[in-house]
């Protein structure tokens, strides 16, 4: 090995070489260890987050969306596209939403030509889509039976006034004359819901959204929900509904919350937590119905498409 410092005399050129040799492998190790770095910083900006970090961001994204906070949502929307090629369709309409919410249009457009026709279909039918030049010329949610539709939609919307929701995007998307919304009281629109969804039943089957459309399949899960007057006939119900949720023609929590609702109508404890024994607004506290295997409430929450458990309690408590 040459000196550090070798005397003239002593072969220069061979240790000259040898510098230049020491030299050149340390440059290539530093454009390695470069390269390495830059690579492991990609790696950190693009690592996945884990299946339950995902479910919360979006959850969060769409909590902050109902409280208005569009910018933060926008932001977790971006989030959730940096980590994960495939969006669940809530996620993606929350953050398009925020996105025009916020005057992201030309964000909306790309996103927009990235999708494909099928779920084009299911989301320019969102009003605030409706003028993009992707959404031109998507043939929207067409219904086989309209005089059904319009029927279930009526039911679905006597439904909800006698609980204090009155629908108008509902009553206004579908021409509903106000004047003919249910006076009665929630005992007498449930049981006349309930009779005539017995009579549907029969003459039609079980409804589907190709039939009868995804606003009234909500109405008729409503129905079912609140048929407590004839909780066999609600029971019953349920592998419509398992059906339905596979299918396609309902969301997964649509399942949860007839399964808790049956469970706890004949004294047993819940699985998803959708059933409160008691909410208190005032002072703010909220206490579930019995839960089997508590421990793994969010994991099974998650897995049918619901949001965290403490999130729901939030979401209670605000609506009170």
């Amino acid at each position: 090995m040459c000196p550090e410092n070798p005397p003239e005399r002593k072969a220069p050129n061979r240790c000259a070489s040898y510098k230049k040799k020491q030299m050149t492998k340390q440059i290539l190790i530093f454009l390695i260890s470069g390269l390495s770095l830059l690579n492991s910083c990609k790696e950190s900006k693009n690592s996945s987050l884990s299946e339950v970090e995902i479910w919360k961001l979006g959850w969060r994204m769409i909590g902050n969306s109902i409280d208005e906070k569009y910018e933060l949502a926008s932001l977790q929307f971006d989030s959730l596209r940096n980590v994960s090629d495939e969006i669940e369709m809530k996620y993606l309409i929350t953050g398009l939403k925020a996105k025009n919410q916020t005057g992201k249009n030309d964000e909306i457009m790309e996103i927009l030509k990235n999708q494909d026709e099928d779920m084009l279909r299911q989301i320019c039918s969102r009003e605030f889509l409706s003028s993009f030049k992707p959404c031109n010329g998507i043939s929207i949610e067409s219904v086989e039976n309209t005089i059904l539709q319009t029927e279930l939609i009526k039911m679905y919307v006597d439904d909800q006034t006698v609980r204090g929701n009155t629908m108008f995007n509902i009553i206004s998307k579908y021409n509903i004359d106000s004047t003919q919304i249910t006076k009665d009281d929630g005992v007498a629109v449930d049981e006349r819901n309930r009779n005539r969804l017995k009579e549907i039943f029969k003459e039609f089957g079980f409804p589907n959204k190709k039939l009868v459309g995804r606003d009234a399949m909500q109405g008729i899960f409503l129905i079912i929900q609140h048929s407590d007057g004839d909780k066999d006939w609600q029971k019953s119900q349920l592998p419509n509904i398992e059906k339905a949720v596979e299918n396609g023609d309902m969301d997964g929590e649509k399942y949860a919350y007839l399964y808790d609702r049956i469970k706890i109508n004949n004294g047993e404890k819940q699985l998803f937590g959708t059933q409160f024994a008691k909410v208190d607004p005032i002072k703010k506290t909220v206490e579930l119905a019995e839960i089997e295997d508590a421990n793994n409430l969010d994991r099974r929450r998650m897995k049918i498409g619901m949001m965290p458990i403490e999130m729901y309690k939030e979401f209670m408590l605000k609506n009170m």
